[in-house]
């Protein structure tokens, strides 16, 4: 069709309207029960009329200024809607999200100063499992290489470092069996070794581990209770130290090593307490795992303050991760039980913000875990009750709480999980697979990131 057919057609439908218009009853017809009404013709000339978009009247500034308050609307609806509705958020106390602001500027500042993160938990992080999805995220995004913290003097084997000893220490342990310390010195991971002899130790990142913790720059070795002197020899040099004379008796020896480093070898001679060993770089994100197998958590009043206090000072700790639940689901399943475990499990949070004012705390609640009832594997009956009373007490505490039982799917999920095909969980209904606990480190990681998000957000002036 031509245009002037198109325009003809066009002046013809508004004749056509306009004549319609002006013989159109002005009240109306009332047609079998109906009204029927039709636009005067001064409505129909002004509903016709040309009218410029009222953007058009705007300057460019003030159009810029709202569509970029369009879009942070749009912005701060997605953050709202995932902190009230997401399973996986993390709850607050009194809601106030911006208790993490201190870390997250932390990890802005990980290039010029090293930040430390430590994860606490059950034999759920046993082999590194989850902290290692955690650490190879916050290495890839703020800097940062190594394994962090690792035990000494007996075989060690995680998902990214292998550690091999020729001695086999005495151990002091402070949770489940073994030898005892009456003055708690244990040392930040609550275990130590006892060391009267020569031991050669070899540590080597794993060939499946191809993330950042793979690689790192620096070893410090951590002792205590020295008597005389401790010696170390590492890459033809050898090193002293001797007893420290601070209030936690804790003596570091920090030994560079070549950039990139992924196997470092050393002897070590002399009568110590060992602590552990650290494999870091010398900046960006830190994040040691720290297992305790059958421990519920309470275990932190009977550590040396002073140690703890040493180190969350020295590597500049900026997040505790506590990771503790599920080892109490099978014995404590009444409600006094369950609420003499809530008011253990604030004190000990209590117990560390005191300890480390300068790090947040998120208490990582148990997942679902199930138990045989009737010939079906069920969720505890009394599970929900124990999160709810450890979200209450963390964040009666000052912490934050990350409930693992709704991120991972809530009642029921457990048997999903191992079902699922691979198996996200093993044949205990307990314990995650590998492969299950990475997606749950990817979805803490992921969870933690959004804040981290909307923190940045609001500090370019969203909110």
């Amino acid at each position: 069709m031509s245009r002037q057919k198109v325009l003809v057609f066009i002046i013809s439908v508004f004749a056509i309207l306009a004549a319609v218009s002006a013989a159109f009853p002005k009240d109306g017809l009332a047609i079998a029960g109906v009204q029927l009404n039709f636009p005067t013709p001064s409505e129909l000339a002004k509903s016709l009329r040309f009218t410029a978009d009222s953007s058009a009247a705007q300057s460019p500034e003030e159009l810029l200024q709202q569509r970029m308050s369009a879009v942070r609307a749009a912005e701060q609806d997605r953050f709202e809607s995932y902190f009230a509705e997401d399973p996986a958020r993390i709850h607050f106390p009194d809601g106030d999200i911006t208790l993490f602001d201190p870390f997250f500027r932390s990890l802005d500042n990980a290039g010029k100063e090293k930040v430390r993160i430590l994860h606490y938990g059950d034999s759920q992080i046993e082999e590194d499992r989850i902290t290692s999805t955690l650490r190879n995220g916050l290495q890839g995004k703020f800097g940062g290489g190594g394994p962090g913290l690792l035990p000494f003097g007996r075989p060690y084997y995680t998902l990214c470092a292998s550690e091999s000893s020729t001695a086999s220490l005495r151990r002091y342990i402070v949770f489940g069996e073994g030898s005892k310390r009456s003055d708690g010195k244990y040392g930040v991971m609550g275990q130590c070794a006892r060391m009267d002899t020569s031991v050669y130790t070899s540590v080597s990142s794993v060939k499946s581990n191809i993330g950042p913790s793979r690689s790192f720059s620096k070893m410090t070795l951590l002792a205590g209770n020295i008597s005389g002197k401790v010696r170390v020899k590492c890459n033809g040099r050898q090193f002293e130290m001797e007893p420290a004379d601070s209030p936690s008796g804790v003596r570091r020896l920090e030994i560079d090593l070549p950039d990139s480093s992924t196997t470092v070898r050393f002897s070590a001679w002399g009568s110590a307490d060992i602590y552990g060993m650290q494999l870091d770089d010398s900046l960006g994100v830190s994040v040691d795992n720290i297992p305790m197998r059958g421990c519920s958590g309470t275990v932190f009043t009977r550590i040396n303050s002073a140690q703890l206090k040493e180190y969350v000072s020295t590597d500049n700790v900026r997040l505790i991760l506590l990771q503790f639940g599920g080892n109490s689901m099978p014995f404590r399943k009444t409600p006094k039980a369950i609420s003499e475990y809530k008011t253990s499990i604030e004190q000990q949070i209590r117990h560390l913000k005191a300890i480390a004012p300068r790090a947040a705390i998120l208490f990582i609640g148990p997942s679902d875990m199930s138990v045989n009832i009737k010939g079906r594997m069920t969720t505890y009956p009394h599970l929900p009750m124990m999160v709810d009373s450890l979200k209450a007490a963390a964040n009666n505490a000052g912490a934050a709480y990350w409930d693992l039982y709704s991120a991972m799917g809530g009642n029921g999920s457990m048997a999903k999980w191992v079902k699922a095909r691979p198996a996200l969980a093993g044949s205990d209904y307990v314990h995650f697979t590998p492969r299950g606990a990475e997606a749950t480190g990817n979805m803490l990681l992921e969870s933690l990131l959004l804040y981290y998000d909307y923190y940045k957000w609001r500090r370019k002036g969203g909110a």
